[in-house]
This record gives C-alpha cells, structure tokens and sequence, in this order.
C-alpha cells in the first residue's frame, strides 16, 4: 500500500515502513485490548517494547511539527435540508422526528442547518405549516422560522430546488456545504420525491437536479447525501460529480429509520472544519448502528462515492459491458428489493402506493456482483473494478448478509416505458447517444421470471470491500490518468512491503490529503511534510510519527 503512482511524489520506503509499523501495531492494539493510557516508562521504553507490549506512548515531541488536522481550518458550515414530507410525514410523523433528532443535536451556532417544508398534506409537531412552504433555521435546540408564506411550493421542480440554494447561498454564507434531499427516491431515472400535492408521476430527476446545481455553480458542496431509497448508482454519481466532492447514498430502500442525525450533526457542530470523508464515515456509522440496535430498524447498505472517478467509472463499464453485452442481453442480471418497513408495525402504507416515486420494490443490478458473475477475469473487468473500488470511499453495512457492494447500474430488462425516460433522463445528463442506443436492446428482449441470474453464489462470498483493497484499490481521481490493475512498482521502491500495501490511498484535492480507512479506522498522509498520521476517533486523538525521534506521538496543536 503506497502513495498513488499517479501522484506526482514517487513512493518511499520511509513511507512504506512507517505504514507498517503502524499498521502492525494497531492491529497488536486490538488483540491485546491493552488501554493506551497506562503507565509506561517514557526514558527507557523502546518503540520495540511498545509494539510488542501492544502499548500506545504519548510523550511529547522534542520539537515542533507543522500543524496537521483531521480536516481544514473552516469554521462555518451551512447544511441545506431540501425535505419533502410527502406521505413519510402524513402518515407516520418521519420528518417531524429527523428534526426532533436535529434539534437534539445542538448544532446551529458554528453550523447553519436550513430546512426548507414541503410537499406534504399534514404536518405532525413543531407548528409546520401544510398550507404553504417553510424555511425553517435550527438554532440553540429551536426549529426558528425564517421564511413563510412561499406558496405550496412544487418539490419536484428544479426550479424550486434552485431557489432554495440561492436563498441558502446568499442568507446563510460559509466556509462549506452541504446538500440533502429529504423523501422517497426512485432511483436515477425516476428521481426523487413524491410531492402529496402534485400528480403522484411527478419526480424530480437527476438531470433536473443537476440543471438546478448547475444555476447556483458559484457552491461547490463537499457532501450531496440523498435520505432517500435507490438512488446510489453510478448514473447519480455522474450527474452530481461537477457540484460536489463525495455523494452519499443508498444502493437499497431505507428503512423507516431514514438517516440518524443527532450524534454526526453534534460532532459537526463541535468540529466544522472536519474532513469530509471523516463526516461522511460519522453520518454512515450513525445509520447503520441505528438500524442495527433501533425498533422499526432494517437490513442497510450506505456508501461514501468519490464522485471525481465519475467519467473513468462510465468509461470502463462501457467498455466491460459492450465486451459483454451477450451474457447481459441473455439472462437478467437484476434483483428485486423490496420497501422495507417505516417502523409503524406490520404493514407499510406507501408500499401499497402505484406511483413511481414510491416504488414498492425495484430491480437492481449491483455493480459489482454483476461483473463477478458474468466475467470478473478479462482486463475489461479488472479495469472496472479498479473504477469501482475507486469510487467506493467508504462503505457500511448492517449485519445482515446483503450482496449489494454500494453502486447500482441501471439495465432496463424489458420494460419499454422505463427505457422511454431512462432515454431523456441519461440525454440530458450527458451520456452518450451510442450508450443510450445499446441500452435499448435491452427493452426488446422477452423476459420471464425464470430469466433472472441467481446471484446466490455471489452473495455467498460477498464480504465486504476488504478482500478489494490490495487489488483494486487506486486512484483516479482529478483526471489522474486511467484506472489501471495490476501495479507495477520500480525497483528503487521494491521492498518486502510493496506486495502488501497497494493503492488504495484517496487524494483529496480540497483539503490536500491522502486518507484511506482500514479496519474502521481513518489514517492520513501529509505530502507537504512528509508525515504519516492516524486518527483515534473514539479518543479523540491524533498521532504521528517523528522520523527523527524514530518514536510515536500524540499530536497536540
């Protein structure tokens, strides 16, 4: 595992070294449970004895390091809240209750969370009003209103989600954004939101969402995050790729839980400044621990995309699916999944509902189980995989035995009237006429229910990303080249550690940082001073490692 071979810095074995060492030495931490605050003796203590005793020091250092942080140096923060409570809210009370949870959280004073009301026929708490749309501020544990009497305002309207980011841009100024869409989802050709007061068909697309971003481009968001069902594939990543730095999303339906917001609004609100892969690893974790420990919670697959990788990811799916494309056309490598509980009991009430927006199950083609089961060894697949991996910034799951791996891939198996707006939705977010084109023939084929792929073996050894770092993990972000496998090092840099540690190292070009996560936690690489650092999450430290002192320490601004 070494720094990128795109990146402009060759490797080093210092580099190399130090990573191991640390690597080994977290891994000793979790097998021998030893507490990194027990006494040691720091004279003639020796970083041999520390790995072996599986002790942690923490002297101070000798002299001073240029000064390193688990993010940026922003102190404001506005999170835009895009919440359509269509039947969600009606019906059982679920917008209500995420605001409950925001307010819980304290944030408001260093980060402005701005919610915009719509889009249902009755409002359960906090005064809400179904007549016309809202602005609403969180501020000092309150639900403050600052704007009223909008109009009963159409959700699904690109030109209403335009609005709300001028309004927010220009109201509520900041270091950094955040977007969130709050409803139902669709999937990329169907959208999002099902607006109680508009024709229930009525969506707002990817492409339209893209057009309204597109109007405001003066915001650059470091996280779009959709709370919504479906809508992780790589169709959504592309459209959203030119607004923000990192999507997050949910290749399957949510439960009724939808997202948790108190404990990552809370640790945003403490810390604004903090990297935005780290943020968007607290919302993911809080998610999944919600719905593994909480009544009404569900099976959950949430991923961070680096959406960068966008065009290098349709690039090699184009080129694995044309190579493919008899397989693809001969069987249906889809999967049905179906909306999962609200958490009101035995029965789901939009489950029953026809509309599109509120499918009541969906088929999906998962990435990756798709190319592990049709052809995973051709240099087409391991191109795409490496895409893949690359994409996938971080990805969490409940326990639960799930195949979906975090992207989706829309492949329209004879259903004509899907592909008829699957057609004007990938049009106009820049797709190509011949992939448009190929995915028509698709629609002509007839398929019946014995049709479908069996991905039972797939799901049997799906583990998670884990067993992809060494192979498939490189970067390709910011133009870097193509995504190639199979890593070639010079050897000048070849050394015992170079088979074992690979690419699979994210460049951040916003905030000037490698980052990768192993094993839940989240380490960092400093180019600039050449400083190799991890970050203690539950401590609430961060360590690094002095060359020259040839030890470890707890780093202290």
């Amino acid at each position: 595992m070494g720094i990128n071979r795109f990146s402009e810095k060759p490797y080093t074995k210092r580099f190399i070294r130090l990573l191991s060492i640390l690597l080994t030495i977290a891994v000793i931490m979790m097998l021998t449970g030893c507490d990194e605050d027990e006494a040691y003796d720091e004279e003639n203590y020796s970083e041999e004895e520390e790995i072996s005793s599986g002790q942690f020091l923490s002297p101070k250092p000798s002299a001073a390091i240029d000064a390193i942080s688990v993010g940026t140096d922003d102190k404001s923060a506005t999170v835009m809240i895009y919440m359509n409570g269509s039947d969600l809210e009606s019906e059982a009370g679920e917008a209500t209750t995420d605001i409950a949870e925001m307010l819980s959280s304290g944030i408001g004073r260093n980060v402005n969370v701005i919610i915009q009301t719509m889009g249902t026929r009755q409002w359960q708490d906090y005064g809400i009003s179904h007549k016309t749309a809202q602005t609403y501020k969180v501020e000092k544990g309150e639900l403050k209103l600052i704007r009223d009497g909008l109009g009963q305002l159409d959700c699904t309207s690109g030109e209403t989600m335009a609005e709300f980011i001028d309004y927010c841009k220009k109201g509520y100024p900041a270091d950094r954004y955040l977007f969130l869409f709050w409803d139902h989802g669709g999937g990329p050709v169907y959208g999002f939101g099902y607006d109680e007061w508009q024709d229930e068909s009525s969506g707002l697309t990817i492409a339209e969402m893209s057009k309204a971003f597109a109007s405001n481009s003066d915001v650059r968001f470091d996280i779009i995050g959709m709370d919504c069902c479906i809508m992780a594939s790589m169709e959504t990543c592309y459209a959203l790729a030119p607004y923000c730095k990192y999507a997050l999303l949910s290749e399957d339906f949510e439960s009724g839980l939808g997202w948790s917001y108190t404990g990552w609004m809370r640790a945003f609100e403490e810390n604004p400044g903090m990297s935005t892969p780290l943020l968007g690893k607290y919302i993911i974790d809080d998610i999944i621990s919600d719905n593994e420990t909480s009544l009404g919670g569900d099976s959950s697959c949430m991923g961070l995309f680096n959406v960068s990788t966008s065009n290098n990811l349709y690039a090699a799916w184009k080129k694995f699916a044309y190579k493919n494309e008899a397989a693809l056309l001969g069987t249906n490598y889809s999967r049905e999944h179906k909306a999962k509980s609200a958490g009101r009991g035995f029965w789901d009430l939009w489950g029953l509902d026809d509309s599109d927006v509120t499918l009541s199950d969906y088929y999906i083609s998962d990435m990756l189980a798709l190319i592990e089961s049709v052809d995973p060894d051709s240099d087409e697949a391991k191109d795409l995989k490496s895409a893949l991996k690359a994409s996938v910034a971080y990805y969490g799951h409940t326990s639960d035995k799930n195949e979906l791996t975090g992207l989706a891939v829309s492949l329209p198996y004879g259903d004509d009237e899907f592909y008829a707006q699957l057609s004007d939705v990938y049009s106009d977010i820049g797709f190509d006429d011949e992939y448009i084109d190929w995915l028509g023939g698709f629609v002509s084929e007839d398929y019946g229910d014995d049709d479908y792929f069996d991905f039972g073996i797939f799901e049997s050894l799906w583990n998670g990303w884990g067993a992809y770092e060494d192979d498939y993990g490189c970067n390709i972000s910011n133009d870097g080249g193509s995504c190639e496998y199979g890593y070639e090092y010079e050897d000048e840099y070849d050394d015992e550690y170079s088979d074992e540690y690979e690419d699979d190292w994210i460049y951040d070009y916003e905030e000037d940082i490698w980052y990768m996560y192993e094993d839940d936690v989240l380490y960092l690489y400093d180019e600039a001073t050449d400083m190799l650092f991890y970050y203690d999450e539950y401590d609430d430290e961060i360590y690094y490692y002095d060359d020259d002192a040839d030890d470890w320490f707890v780093y202290e601004e």
